[in-house]
């Protein structure tokens, strides 16, 4: 019976064993990093976003009137962001080679004003006074005030090239992704030779702040 029992035994073992090998060999291999495609890893990334922040300054008048005598000065802390989608890029393609990647332009947000963490300043007793804590005058006065200073500070970011320093570090990131997967060939491109010039002019720019060659 013992050598019965063995031979049983060993069949059962060596089918367990035929059952894993078929298994394995059918089941496709996971991808590692590398064996991605560039476009899979390029539809992984989601956007590149700048974020400048400033301070603006109002001052509340008496009855609201600008000839009237400053009662308060309230700073605001105000967000401007400007991004780049780069799940827009697009991919032109020679053959099965990818040659050229064309990039978004950058989005420009509305600007957020922090109210919450504003500061008021009264010209009076020169008290100082942080968040909802204010008086309602204040809480009147600054409705109307960032209505009309919401294109001010646009404008502001504009100047300060908040949409084309997102821009220049998309392009930048993406190009060095690319020489870290061997493809420094591939052409990174806004498409509009006006747009490829200011963002290499502005990014020479930057290179010349950094190391104080102004």
């Amino acid at each position: 019976m013992k050598p019965l029992t063995c031979i049983l035994t060993l069949v059962v073992l060596l089918g367990a064993l035929l059952l894993v090998y078929l298994y394995r060999s059918e089941k496709p291999p996971a991808l590692s990093p590398q064996q991605l495609t560039l476009e899979q890893i390029l539809s992984i990334k989601e956007l590149h976003l700048v974020r400048h922040t400033y301070t603006d300054v109002f001052y509340l008048h008496k009855q609201n009137k600008k000839e009237k005598a400053i009662r308060a000065i309230i700073q605001v802390p105000v967000e401007v962001t400007a991004y780049i989608n780069l799940r827009d890029i697009q991919v032109v393609m020679r053959g099965d080679s990818i040659q050229k990647l064309v990039l978004p332009k950058a989005v420009l947000h509305k600007p957020f004003y922090d109210i919450d963490h504003m500061v008021v300043r009264e010209t009076r007793s020169f008290q100082f006074h942080i968040g909802k804590d204010l008086y309602p005058a204040v809480s009147q006065y600054m409705q109307a005030a960032i209505a009309e200073r919401l294109k001010t500070v646009t404008t502001s970011a504009m100047h300060r090239n908040i949409t084309l320093q997102a821009e220049t570090e998309a392009k930048e990131y993406i190009e060095m992704y690319l020489r870290s997967m061997g493809r420094s060939d591939i052409v990174v491109s806004f498409s509009e030779a006006h747009k490829d010039k200011e963002v290499t002019h502005y990014a020479m720019q930057q290179y010349a702040v950094l190391y104080g060659r102004q």
